[in-house]
């Protein structure tokens, strides 16, 4: 019977896929708006596609949250349909008070109003949108019921920059993506090491950044990758230049890959860990080779870079098959994006943070931009500057509310494996001061009024505290 019900509400969602596909194309012309990280830059161009390719007119626009200042912004922006991707489904009340009436939303967070005609969600049908389908998944399965599949590998990359493989593979709704963008031959998967910069970076680089996992010895120590390649013998130089990851033979990854399992048995690392190294990786073909677009999680970067830097148009371009101008903007987005990120370590590394019971605290106010200062969080575990023990909760100014301030949360999954969601904590600590947040249980993020800093920074704490004490009774 349970059966019959699940596959009944698989039936209704891809029927309501397909209507809601006809609805968007009927229309004449259309605004997408979508979210400016990785995610929403993938599912905008992913629409943007599909409109033009059913000869809707299409225009778009990457916001980086939909308050009440960016209501107001579009509001005088057009009269055009609106299509909200990768956000909307929890401000459908705020819409309707702000006066908007001619609008659709697809999105995969959990939704405010399950059953509102306007908007495809997958929640509603038994799929969670944190892991089976992202943002950018759920308009390429709109597009996809209307007959247009050739974005399949953008929703991949999508999936993957909104962390839905962090279990080693994509599931659910996300593998029948993947299994689109295989056929169309755009997509290669393979079982490999999973340490970003496989296809970018040199090999010491490699080791040197990496932080999922955290490598000891290694990590944040660049001339040590260097002596360790040496020792293991692997070569780290072709025809004069660096190798990377992919340059090397079969014998050789497999080589490194059990050296790294060594390193991280000798230190003590938990098994769950070490498992967390090796996974799929997702190649896109028609990139070249050490191309910061040939693997999934690199191309995500790329995209994230533009966003956080006001500049996702630039990111959507690229999606869109701009391999001219835009793609050397968003290069040099990259480059950008890269130095302020060590900037934003060397002012922690100097500065150093607060340490409470549960939680370290990092005040970026001034120092580290809104939009980078989760990133920066989170390299601080990697860089040796925050300790792993516990989550790091770090603060900047919100430029779009000066009353407020932004706070970004980032875990280990060490910390998530002791029962630790940090997405939890920042929606109900944040609620209950008069701020809102939320996020995934490795990263989230909140905004909460100033005054009322020091009171959330206690709620959060004692919050992690019971988190970890709730997992332990289990």
């Amino acid at each position: 019977m349970k059966q019959q019900q699940t596959q009944q509400r698989k039936d209704d969602f891809f029927n309501d896929l397909t209507e809601f596909s006809k609805k968007i194309l009927a229309e004449k012309e259309v605004l997408v708006i979508g979210h400016h990280d990785c995610d929403g830059i993938t599912a905008t161009a992913i629409a943007v596609d599909f409109l033009r390719w059913g000869n809707v007119k299409a225009d778009f626009m990457s916001i980086k949250q939909l308050d009440n200042h960016a209501m107001q912004k579009i509001s005088h922006l057009t009269n055009s349909t609106l299509l909200f991707v990768d956000l909307g489904s929890g401000q459908l009340p705020a819409l309707e008070e702000a006066g908007f009436t001619n609008f659709y939303v697809i999105d995969h967070h959990p939704p405010e109003r399950p059953d509102d005609p306007r908007q495809i969600n997958p929640h509603p049908y038994g799929f969670d949108g944190g892991f089976e389908v992202s943002g950018a998944g759920m308009v390429y399965l709109v597009a996809r019921q209307a007959g247009r599949r050739e974005m399949a590998h953008a929703a991949v990359v999508g999936a993957v920059g909104d962390m839905q493989d962090s279990g080693g593979k994509l599931h659910s709704l996300n593998r029948l993506i993947l299994d689109d963008a295989i056929e169309q031959g755009t997509i290669a998967v393979k079982h490999d090491l999973r340490l970003f910069g496989r296809q970018s970076r040199s090999l010491p680089q490699m080791l040197a950044y990496s932080n999922d996992p955290f490598l000891p010895h290694l990590t944040g120590n660049p001339s040590a990758c260097e002596a360790f390649l040496k020792e293991i013998g692997v070569n780290t130089r072709q025809n004069g230049t660096t190798k990377s990851y992919v340059d090397l033979t079969h014998q050789e990854k497999e080589h490194l890959t059990t050296q790294l399992y060594i390193n991280l048995l000798d230190a003590g690392t938990p098994e769950f860990l070490i498992q967390r190294m090796v996974g799929e990786v997702y190649t896109l073909l028609k990139e070249p080779l050490h191309s910061e677009l040939r693997d999934a999680q690199e191309y995500s970067t790329v995209l994230n870079a533009c966003g956080r830097h006001e500049n996702a148009e630039t990111g959507v371009a690229v999606v869109l098959g701009d391999r001219q101008s835009k793609w050397a903007e968003a290069k040099n987005m990259l480059n950008y994006h890269r130095e302020m990120l060590k900037q934003g370590i060397d002012f922690v590394t100097q500065n150093g943070a607060e340490t409470h019971p549960h939680l370290y605290f990092f005040n970026g106010t001034g120092k580290i931009s809104e939009n980078i200062i989760g990133i920066v969080a989170g390299m601080a575990y990697g860089a040796r500057v925050i300790k792993t023990d516990k989550p790091v909760l770090a603060l900047a100014e919100d430029k779009d509310d000066l009353n407020s301030y932004k706070i970004s949360a980032r875990a280990t999954w060490d910390l998530v494996h002791r029962g630790i969601h940090l997405g939890d904590a920042m929606r109900n600590c944040s609620r209950q001061l008069g701020g809102e947040g939320g996020g995934h249980d490795i990263a989230a993020g909140a905004r909460v009024p100033k005054e009322q800093l020091q009171k959330f920074i206690e709620l959060v704490d004692d919050t992690f505290k019971q988190q970890r004490e709730n997992k332990n009774q289990a």
